[in-house]
């Protein structure tokens, strides 16, 4: 099968997983889709079609991370906000300035430091809970310096149903 995207040509086999590195698609980012989709067309069509969108939704993530920040009643504030501390209070100075360039990092708001967080992974999956199809989003500030990662779950509908920080 082909999955259907205007930004990567890309042939899978339905009932296996698609995990793919940016050399090997020309994507700036690691591309996964779950196996449970791939063997489901009409899913995969959505895939494609969301694929095609990943950089928005990065965005769209992001503006949510700096709303969840400006909130410490938000559900997500000690999450996210742990996350921020973590980088830019408990890496180090020489560290911090490496993931923060052109910054004094100590500086730095956390909703700041959103804008340098970089999309990472983007990828299909279904969500174990509900069981529907679901898209996740890894955010990293730079994948050379920390595993430390941002997850953003994206519904059907492409609104943001959960985040996390996994490392």
């Amino acid at each position: 099968m082909k999955l259907s995207s205007k930004r990567v040509d890309l042939e899978y086999q339905p009932g296996e997983e698609i995990f793919t590195f940016p050399d090997e698609t020309g994507l700036p980012f690691i591309f996964d889709v779950g196996d449970r989709l791939t063997g489901d067309q009409a899913a995969m069509d959505i895939v494609g079609r969301t694929l095609d969108e990943a950089e928005a939704l990065a965005q769209k993530a992001k503006d949510a991370l700096k709303k969840v920040l400006a909130d410490e009643k938000h559900k997500d504030y000690d999450t996210v906000a742990y996350f921020m501390q973590f980088h830019r209070d408990e890496m180090g100075p020489d560290t911090a300035a490496a993931l923060f360039p052109g910054s004094d990092p100590a500086k730095l708001s956390f909703g700041e430091m959103v804008d340098f967080l970089r999309l990472k992974r983007f990828g299909g999956c279904v969500d174990g809970e509900e069981d529907r199809q679901c898209f996740i989003m890894d955010l990293s500030f730079n994948p050379e310096i920390t595993d430390e990662l941002m997850v953003i779950y994206f519904d059907f509908k492409k609104e943001i149903f959960c985040i996390t920080h996994e490392s």
